[in-house]
């Protein structure tokens, strides 16, 4: 990965003493010998659905995206109780052909719990806490249960929450945990993370409370679902924390730009690109339609141009325009989508989030705001049967 700012403050010097003791995310083995086992015994089902929230779903359905050329298996993602979205994957996933995989730390999110009931005909396979009430519900229906990891749902995308399934789907889990755990090892040390951080906490301070994050990748773009998690949840606290929003570009030059350049002055950018695409395709255009005017050339002048070099100057052009605008841009270049960069990407943001969080001064591992609506909701459930 390589990053660059344009028209930002330079990074603090790292204050080695202000970091946490080293988080049990970066020093956990996952069982690798327990994926191969359930690898072997599921691998004949066709279908995945995979029944979770927050961080227990969005390491996973990053990785699923990122690799999806790897994949031996289709993944479906069930994180609502919407009743119609529910009848259609029930119409199109056949139980013989489908592992029902439900995942949370709590096993106490009702949504969730509500979800899975309504996939009791099929195969289930648990990832919960040991006293959890999902553990309790998953021994009363006979279910495969696997032990949770102690670590909070939006850390755990190296765990067997992320690796499992991914496991599971014929992705290379070992390359995945390889490649974060040679970022992770940088983690005292100045860093890219470290830079980015410290860069956009310096913006924060100067009103820029807005990140605008595109994706010049259709295929990292779904990584955004957890790095938007790990930015709001980690530090979005005590009054402090930038609204991180993403969309898939050069799509996003057709809307958020004017957001962009055009809206309040509190935004700045943290663009993402890829370097190196699976399948490099020159745009050739048929003789018939050279001589047809864009822009006041003929198509022939931009004939036999890759789609690589076409993806490379729309992100080109959009930071170069913020430059000029003096508009504060974070550029991240992945080197490809492959198992190593992945993991390494999403090691970067588990310790962007920790470090964003030191700055700000405020506890990386809690999300005390997150459950107060949880609660609120559950009584309204109780209140509907008349027992509030």
């Amino acid at each position: 990965m390589k990053l660059e700012f344009f028209n930002c403050p330079k990074p603090e010097v790292m204050d080695e003493s202000k970091l946490p003791e080293t988080p049990l995310f970066m020093t956990y083995e996952p069982d690798f010998t327990l994926m191969e086992k359930y690898k072997e015994e599921y691998k004949d089902v066709k279908n995945l659905l995979i029944i979770a929230h927050g961080g227990s779903i969005t390491s996973f359905y990053g990785y699923y995206h990122a690799l999806e050329y790897q994949t031996t298996k289709k993944a479906y993602f069930l994180s609502t109780t919407d009743p119609d979205y529910i009848y259609q994957l029930k119409q199109e996933l056949k139980p013989a052909e489908t592992l029902v995989i439900a995942i949370s730390k709590s096993g106490e999110t009702t949504t969730q719990i509500e979800a899975l009931m309504q996939f009791l005909e099929y195969p289930i396979l648990i990832v919960t806490g040991k006293s959890s009430p999902l553990r309790a519900i998953g021994e009363k229906l006979n279910a495969k249960i696997i032990l949770h990891p102690p670590i909070g749902g939006r850390y755990t995308g190296l765990t067997e929450v992320g690796l499992l399934p991914a496991a599971l789907c014929g992705l290379d889990v070992r390359g995945l945990y390889e490649g974060a755990q040679k970022f992770y090892r940088q983690y005292k040390t100045e860093n890219e993370a470290w830079r980015a951080a410290s860069v956009l906490w310096q913006l924060e301070q100067e009103s820029y409370v807005d990140v605008f994050m595109p994706f010049y990748s259709h295929y990292l773009f779904p990584m955004s679902h957890l790095i938007i998690q790990l930015c709001h949840e980690s530090f979005g606290k005590a009054g402090r924390g930038q609204t991180y929003f993403a969309h898939e570009a050069p799509e996003s030059q057709h809307h958020t730009n004017q957001r962009f350049f055009g809206g309040e002055k509190n935004i700045c950018g943290f663009f993402t690109t890829l370097e190196n695409f699976q399948h490099p395709t020159q745009d050739i255009f048929p003789p018939s339609a050279h001589s047809v005017q864009i822009k006041n050339h003929p198509l022939f002048d931009i004939n036999k141009i890759p789609l690589e070099k076409s993806m490379e100057f729309e992100a080109q052009g959009t930071m170069e325009d913020a430059k000029i605008s003096s508009i504060p841009v974070a550029h991240l270049s992945v080197g490809a989508c492959i198992p190593k960069e992945i993991g390494q990407l999403t090691a970067f943001w588990q310790l962007y989030a920790i470090y964003a969080s030191v700055l700000r001064q405020v506890d990386p591992f809690d999300q005390p705001q997150v459950e107060n609506s949880k609660n609120i909701s559950f009584n309204k459930r109780l209140a509907y049967k008349g027992l509030l």
